[in-house]
């Protein structure tokens, strides 16, 4: 093992690279996105209604999974290690999975945790300001248990 990682760019429709893969020993070891998961027109920047409401969505790991997609049709990269073809899907499937995950919480869940939370928060304390903190953290706590558990 050479201990060193190499790097090639993925490059998409667009001249700069969205990211690299990187390789150990002909392996790929890495996905680095060059990118922030909200930035939808990768120029840098949030900003914009659309891209603001993608960060408040959370779409964690869509560039990472653009460039696995990309990298897999890359000869320089399929070339050093066959293996990532068959690997890329995966990749795109688990944000797939989590996309999916995120929907069924919001259309069957959250409505009715966040009713029980103001439920719970009214009965807690008096404070406005005390109420929303209590809110928002109990819809927080089910909210990261339901995910633990389908996960």
């Amino acid at each position: 093992m050479t201990g060193s990682i190499e790097w090639i760019a993925v490059k998409s429709f667009k001249p700069a690279p969205l990211g690299a893969v990187g390789f150990l020993d002909n392996k790929a070891v890495v996905i680095a996105a060059f990118y922030d998961d909200a930035d939808a027109n990768q120029d840098g920047k949030i900003e914009g209604f659309g891209e603001r409401v993608a960060a408040m969505i959370g779409l964690k790991g869509r560039v990472i999974a653009d460039i696995a997609m990309e990298a897999r049709v890359n000869p320089d990269i399929v070339r050093r290690d066959a293996n990532f073809a068959q690997e890329a899907p995966r990749i795109w499937l688990s944000f797939a999975k989590g996309l999916l995950i995120q929907g069924v919480y919001q259309a069957y869940f959250a409505r009715g945790v966040g009713m029980v939370g103001n439920g719970v928060a009214k009965k807690i304390t008096g404070g406005m300001v005390k109420q929303l903190v209590v809110r928002k953290g109990f819809e927080t706590v089910v909210r990261n248990a339901f995910m633990a558990a389908v996960r």
